[in-house]
């Protein structure tokens, strides 16, 4: 499917008003504290305030569990009783379960496991993403445990690629079943890295601390998840959801959790993108500080997000349903449906593994399917793609996928059913 390039030259004038310019070379204040120049945003709120780690109190927010029926109410931030939707089909329900991909066929096995796991946590808390097979032996004491370094060579922690959200809760599920307090220890320092690594505007980078070098992974960073799944780990703790129970936590960081889950939610609805006045989705990349869209790597342009935005609107639908958080979850589910975002009997099927055949268009007619882009232009709903290659012209944004080169034509996704889930789940809870 093509999208217009006659759009093209709207599209940038548009792109250019919504977020400042899209200037990736911004720089971003660390998490621990700094400063950063404001720039224009198109979010619902332009207001900007320095970055730093999360702290002082604020209400709870609560979530119903996945069992729960509607029409219940919680505490929320904003004051008093708002409902709370049932959770029973809400997307986000399986996000936090990759861990379990680790656990092996004995408690002895998994202690092995998580015994080699924790000489790999840094002294902040947090892990990089080399996933399980890095912890088939322990640490020897010398070699990286990243491969990210920040300010005088500070190895960095991610939650990148499920990255921390999944040691911790593997080393929960060990500690609940073995009582090895080693393991509710590291738990609770990967939880304090996850903490300490919010912004106070209420966002996540993908890295903790700082990273050098490279602006997009101090943005906050709703890319494949990375906020999204912090935001529901945080949700299950402050619940006391299996394995995030019991005595796993101190009560002083249960208290933290909540003034967290605030200011994520705060966060979310904030940098919520409004064009032609409408409140809309979110961007991969968000700029902690101005809420503005931001892009990431060369491929990845500041946009609407097709995919990212499902799990985003799906968290807002596990908290309680303020007036503010309704009207962002019900914006966003007007967009999904929008019969202009949405390709109609389409379906996104990639190229068979091994295949070399670079004529393949993995957009491809599909009666009963229904695919959204994964990258959409700020200023209008025309999905759009971007290759690497300046050398193979693929280079900036194509509104045909085979017009980017098949390195990343193939080696990315760029679409996918993103919205089914979400819509069949909203109908049922009557957010039509």
């Amino acid at each position: 499917m093509k999208c217009s390039a006659a759009l093209l030259a709207l599209t940038t004038s548009l792109l250019l008003a919504a977020c400042g310019g899209g200037n990736s070379n911004e720089t971003i204040p660390p998490a621990n504290g700094g400063s950063s120049s404001s720039s224009s945003s198109s979010s619902s709120s332009s207001s900007s305030s320095s970055s730093s780690s999360s702290g002082g109190s604020s209400s709870s927010s609560s979530s119903s569990s996945s069992s729960s029926s509607g029409g219940s109410s919680s505490s929320s931030s904003s004051g008093g009783e708002a409902p709370t939707l049932s959770q029973a089909g809400n997307p986000i329900y399986g996000e936090l379960n990759n861990y379990k991909s680790w656990l092996g066929s004995s408690l002895a096995a998994d202690q092995t496991l998580a015994d080699n796991m924790i000489t790999w946590q840094m002294p902040h808390g947090g892990f990089y993403k080399y996933g399980v097979s890095k912890y088939a032996s322990a640490w020897d004491g010398s070699s990286a445990r990243s491969d990210w370094t920040g300010a005088d060579g500070v190895e960095l922690g991610t939650i990148d690629n499920d990255a921390t959200v999944t040691e911790l809760m593997f080393l929960a599920d060990v500690y609940q079943r073995s009582n090895d307090s080693r393991y509710r220890d590291a738990a609770r320092n990967a939880l304090e890295f996850l903490l300490t690594m919010q912004y106070e505007s209420g966002g996540w980078p993908q890295v903790y601390p700082a990273r050098t070098g490279t602006t997009y992974s101090n943005y906050v960073t709703f890319n494949d998840g990375a906020m999204a799944r912090v935001l529901i780990l945080l949700d299950y703790v402050q619940r006391q959801e299996a394995p995030l129970n019991g005595d796993l936590f101190s009560d002083q960081q249960r208290a933290r959790v909540a003034t967290a889950i605030d200011k994520g939610v705060e966060f979310i609805l904030n940098a919520q993108i409004v064009q032609a006045d409408a409140k809309t989705v979110w961007c991969a990349q968000h700029d902690p500080v101005t809420y503005a869209p931001r892009p990431a790597r060369s491929y990845e342009l500041a946009s609407k997000s097709g995919k990212e935005s499902m799990l985003v609107t799906a968290f807002l639908m596990s908290q309680p349903q303020t007036a503010e958080v309704e009207a962002a979850v019900r914006a966003a589910l007007a967009w999904y449906r929008s019969e202009v975002v949405k390709e109609v009997d389409t379906a996104y099927i990639k190229r068979s593994s091994g295949s070399d055949d670079d004529t393949y268009n993995p957009i491809q007619a599909k009666a009963g399917s229904t695919m959204w882009y994964r990258f959409y232009d700020l200023g209008q709903d025309v999905g759009f793609f971007s290759g690497r290659s300046v050398e193979e012209g693929g280079a900036g944004k194509q509104y045909d996928i085979m017009d980017i080169e098949p390195e990343r034509r193939y080696g990315y996704e760029w679409g996918g059913n993103y919205g089914s889930a979400l819509i069949s789940y909203a109908d049922g809870v009557g957010y039509h």
